[in-house]
């Protein structure tokens, strides 16, 4: 492999740890919250809603990862 391909897939690993420590994060902050159904929603996420969500991060950087390997193989032409 290149190590272009190399340096990507280390990004791609680092970003979902990076995702997964994050969410639990927010998995043990929701379980404090146990009884308080209706909890008010801090004023930073609720200006960035899509930025602060790690749903919408992940497809964001799943197709900005997909489009950099493509571009990658169409100025390499190995196929």
């Amino acid at each position: 492999m290149s190590s272009l391909i190399n340096l990507l897939l280390g990004l791609a690993m680092a970003i979902l740890a990076l995702s997964l420590i994050y969410t639990m994060i927010l998995a043990r902050g929701q379980k404090a919250l146990k009884g308080e159904l209706d909890t008010k929603i801090p004023h930073s996420v609720q200006e960035h809603a899509y930025i602060r969500n790690p749903v919408f991060l992940t497809y964001a950087i799943f197709f900005v990862l997909i489009i950099l390997i493509i571009v990658y193989f169409a100025g390499t032409n190995n196929w």
